[in-house]
């Protein structure tokens, strides 16, 4: 009977919390236009905490560090503004240019085909589809340019959030221990791990994307393809969406250039092999390396993220997915009964080698046990064969091992 009682009542919870899930998701997709500027000022914060962590430790003044961070964002936020203004400008004077290319490029397609297939004369693939292409390419330039006033506003919330962010960033740690005295460490240690993990992620992929966009940007240089800022741009900002992000750019950069250059071929490779080999190298490389396993999160729950996240706030919500993911994944760690779901979504690579190297442990005592009672020595040293498996464990055995 207590045994039912007991399956009942975890049931009951395990409904409850599935519900609250789905209500907090349901509140967070309502309330988009007012969570997702408090979200982005919060990652904007804890970008720039390793910078006023390094003027803290030179004794600069609150107030000097915060107007030097505040004005730093406040260029950054004027630099977009400049930076959609020209390219909407520069890309509407290049609408009849690329319509003229592409045009081209469909009668060179066609005459590619008919070598193979018989086509009726005057075959164009881009007829058959009820797109007028030059007053779609102007509407959505004219959509884009009519959204720069949303934006002014959200990056306007967004700089207010950060400075009351900054301003008060010395005296959250103590108003949360004093709110809470019995509890208050331990949630003063989770947001001190959270900030700094974040901003460690946040601050190394801004680095990579940053050196991402500089090598599109080299790349359209190198290769004469149109409007090298715009693609340097958008491999900084896509490369914050893990893979997924990657991928986009490259193929719009690569189409681009298919438009731009053919039949000139040997540019199109150039730019496809330049462009690859960027994401390549950069991407699955030498993030992976400085990123290391800081995160701990799983591939697969990296990619459920990123639609459960870009389904609830869109494409901003692609951007945070990750970083979103890891608060989350820290939150269930420092609470016991959530702890099972910071084990499920976390990458496991910690609990796969404990498991390893637990499995070489039982085999070399399985293996002293039949030696001790054979009668053989047990202080004999590891065969080569279990030395091997120790080394690729990637750990080593205790000094007193043999003791045991």
């Amino acid at each position: 009977m207590a045994e039912k009682s007991g399956s009942s009542s975890k049931f009951i919870r395990t409904s409850l919390a599935i519900l609250v899930t789905i209500a907090i998701l349901f509140v967070l997709k309502v309330s988009r236009d007012v969570a997702v500027p408090i979200i982005f000022a919060f990652f904007c914060f804890l970008l720039f905490s390793p910078l006023l962590r390094r003027l803290d430790k030179l004794h600069v003044p609150a107030f000097i560090s915060v107007t030097f961070v505040m004005v730093l964002l406040l260029l950054i936020f004027m630099l977009a503004g400049w930076f959609i203004i020209m390219t909407v400008d520069s890309l509407i004077k290049l609408v009849p240019f690329y319509a003229d290319k592409v045009v081209s490029l469909d009668r060179l397609l066609s005459t590619k085909v008919s070598a193979f297939i018989e086509l009726p004369e005057g075959t164009s693939f881009i007829a058959l589809l009820p797109v007028n292409w030059s007053s779609l390419a102007i509407s959505s330039l004219t959509s884009i340019s009519n959204k720069f006033f949303s934006f002014t506003s959200v990056a306007v919330v967004v700089f207010m959030f950060v400075l009351f962010l900054l301003l008060e960033r010395q005296s959250i740690i103590p108003k949360v221990l004093a709110a809470a005295p019995k509890g208050g460490m331990r949630v003063a240690v989770m947001f001190e791990r959270i900030t700094r993990q974040v901003s460690k992620y946040l601050l190394l992929k801004a680095v990579i994307s940053a050196f991402t966009g500089f090598f599109f940007f080299l790349t359209a240089m190198l290769t004469g393809l149109d409007l090298p800022l715009l693609w340097g741009v958008l491999a900084f900002i896509f490369n914050f969406i893990p893979s997924i992000g990657s991928i986009i750019v490259t193929a719009m950069t690569i189409l681009m250039a298919l438009v731009q250059f053919a039949p000139a071929w040997s540019s199109v490779l150039w730019v496809a092999l330049l462009t690859i080999s960027t994401q390549m190298i950069l991407g699955n490389i030498i993030d992976p390396r400085l990123q290391g396993g800081q995160l701990n999160l799983s591939p697969f729950v990296i990619l459920v993220s990123l639609s459960v996240w870009g389904f609830i706030w869109g494409i901003p919500g692609m951007f945070i997915a990750v970083p979103l993911t890891s608060v989350l994944q820290i939150i269930c760690a420092n609470v016991k009964s959530l702890r099972p779901i910071a084990i499920i979504i976390s990458s496991g690579k910690s609990y796969q080698r404990e498991s390893d190297r637990q499995q070489v442990i039982d085999r070399y005592l399985r293996k002293q046990e039949r030696r001790k009672k054979s009668g053989q020595a047990t202080e004999e040293p590891v065969e080569e064969e279990m030395k091997e498996e120790v080394y690729k464990g990637d750990f080593i055995l205790p000094e007193n091992f043999g003791e045991r």
